[in-house]
């Protein structure tokens, strides 16, 4: 004779069954989904790698000199003084010229003594002291540089000076060539691309480097402590050159 199943037993029995075709189910979704989760990941290996680079002119419209008094004496306090006194008078004439307070800033003051060697005894003893005080002096008017330059010399500064120029809106010209740095990339993987018979679906990393900005002449230079030094002294800013380069990844 054949007993009947409880129903509770029934029931336990269902639900082991639909746990066991879900589990079934899932294990071969995952088995199915694998060749293909596989095939897309090769696919997102397949990129092209390029860069571009770009480069603008522009006329710079500030100059940066930067300008030394140095001194020297056999008491540091006196070395100190002078050197003080000489500064005041390259700043007032500086100044004079309609440079505002803002764009002379220090960048230099040191002391430190001055030692004599002695041969025989091989011993250095200190005889003085040198005193060096440097200010960085902005001019706005590019035509006022020279004036600037001699109205220093003639007032003590007698260290070199040199000049850089620069550019108040450097962003602008610098996201120019940025911008012109990307389009040459994408040309580049364009090319790249036809020449494989693919299609670019786009860009998957980019990289920004380099930047600044450098003249296409050398730094100036002047040294004034050279003779005729008094003489007006010419100077010609000529362009910089502001530099943007880019790397990119496409996907294809």
């Amino acid at each position: 004779m054949i007993q009947a199943i409880p129903a509770r037993r029934k029931l336990t029995l269902a639900v082991v069954l639909l746990v066991t075709a879900v589990v079934l189910v899932a294990a071969i979704g995952i088995f199915a989904n694998a060749p293909a989760e596989a095939a897309e990941e090769n696919e997102q290996k397949r990129m092209i790698n390029v860069s571009g680079q770009s480069k603008v002119t522009a006329s710079p419209d500030f100059a940066t000199i930067s300008l030394g008094v140095l001194t020297e004496d056999k008491d540091a306090k006196a070395a100190q003084k002078a050197n003080a006194q000489s500064m005041e008078k390259v700043i007032g004439a500086i100044k004079a010229l309609g440079i505002a307070d803002e764009d002379i800033q220090t960048s230099n003051y040191s002391i430190s003594p001055v030692y004599s060697y002695d041969k025989e005894t091989g011993e250095s003893t200190i005889t003085g002291y040198r005193v060096n005080n440097t200010v960085s002096v902005t001019v706005r008017d590019l035509g006022k540089v020279g004036s600037v330059i001699d109205a220093a010399a003639e007032s003590g500064v007698n260290t070199s000076s040199s000049i850089s120029f620069g550019l108040s809106n450097y962003e602008d010209y610098y996201n120019e060539a940025l911008k012109n740095a990307v389009l040459a990339a994408d040309r580049k993987a364009k090319t790249i691309a036809d020449a494989l018979g693919v299609k670019l679906k786009g860009a998957l990393t980019v990289n920004e480097s380099g930047g600044g900005y450098s003249p296409l002449h050398n730094y100036a230079v002047y040294d004034m402590r050279a003779e005729g030094a008094g003489a007006a002294t010419p100077i010609q800013a000529g362009q910089l050159e502001i530099s943007a380069y880019v790397s990119i990844v496409y996907e294809y």
